[in-house]
């Protein structure tokens, strides 16, 4: 039998307007906190809790804590409301998500990915009960965060690839047979984030309404398909193993140079992803980034997605030496520093 999860309900509010006597645990960070301070008032919090790592020792050690609560609030990014899901199925907790950057598809989702042993294992937690949206909160936050959430649908680029050439090879679980029509609708969702580039790129509320919009349906498709497949490939891997060598990334911005670094490698037409990535302003190339990491990084990825049974990829037979060159001259061109 097959069940299909749906999106949490999700509403635009007036956040200074909402009240909730009951009693609630905060779960934000301080920099979250302090953004929304002024916007929390009527919410009868009497216990906070800041999430600082999506380390699964360390959470699973909060969970430990004794905890009275009637409901509990996730304020913050997409670490925060991906941990605060986690403790809420652990605790029996009611779970509302406030967002304050978009920038991954976390708040949507009923799973929790916590880093273990340098890769991040998506752990079944609890989807939100409500997500609450106010434009004057999250106009606040440097729309550098909110353009974050364009990788998360970027990766169906890559995903769809990397699911069709798995199918290819016969290397898939009998969950991840390849659906024409379920590409052909994931992609139709990614030229929707296309369309709407300029929006995008001037912040506007239709922007971020676009941003959310495309999330909510690349998260429903996969709901219906039944895993993550059409949307998650080989530059989620690229992502989860760069974090190890430097410090933690925008999940988006990251994600979006796992885009195009994969799509290179799988001769897909990088330059349609390029040009949107250039046209919105969205930060591809951090500033810890440089060709030394990219490369050691690459060369370690066929060891690293069969180590960690990560699903199958252009990366499975990734020979790293007959390419060093050709990545060279790409990173040349993504002007990705010495």
């Amino acid at each position: 039998m097959k069940t299909i999860n749906h999106l949490p309900k999700i509403e635009w509010i007036d956040l200074k307007k909402f009240e909730d006597s009951r009693n609630a645990v905060l779960f934000t960070s301080p920099s979250a906190e302090k953004e929304c301070e002024t916007y929390l008032k009527g919410i009868n919090f009497t216990r906070k809790i800041y999430i600082q790592t999506a380390d699964k020792a360390s959470v699973e050690r909060l969970t430990k804590e004794q905890i009275s609560a009637d409901v509990g609030y996730a304020i913050g990014g997409g670490r925060v409301i991906d941990v605060a899901k986690f403790l809420a199925k652990e605790w029996g907790l009611e779970i509302i998500c406030v967002p304050t950057i978009i920038s991954s598809d976390a708040f949507l989702v009923d799973c929790t990915g916590l880093r273990e042993n340098g890769c991040v294992t998506y752990i079944p937690s609890k989807k939100a009960d409500r997500v609450l949206l106010d434009w004057k909160l999250l106009k606040k936050t440097p729309l550098k965060y909110h353009l974050s959430g364009c990788g998360d649908v970027l990766s169906i680029y890559t995903g769809v690839h990397d699911w069709q050439y798995a199918n290819k090879q016969g290397i898939v679980s009998p969950d991840e047979s390849y659906s024409q029509s379920v590409a052909v609708m994931a992609k139709g969702i990614l030229e929707g984030l296309f369309s709407e580039a300029e929006e995008i790129r001037r912040g506007t509320r239709k922007g971020l309404e676009t941003i959310i919009t495309c999330l909510g349906m690349e998260v429903e498709l996969c709901n219906f398909y039944g895993n993550s497949r059409p949307e998650e490939g080989g530059e989620h891997f690229f992502a989860y193993c760069i974090e190890n060598r430097t410090k933690h990334f925008l999940h988006g911005e990251i994600v979006s140079l796992g885009v195009l670094i994969t799509a290179f490698l799988q001769n897909s037409d990088w330059r349609k992803v390029k040009e949107f990535l250039d046209g919105v302003n969205l930060d591809y190339k951090p500033n810890v980034i440089n060709k030394q990491i990219v490369h050691d990084t690459l060369q370690q990825m066929k060891n690293y997605v069969k180590k960690h049974k990560l699903p199958y990829s252009i990366y499975n037979e990734f020979n790293y030496e007959a390419r060093k060159d050709a990545i060279d001259n790409f990173l040349d061109i993504l002007k990705i520093k010495d």
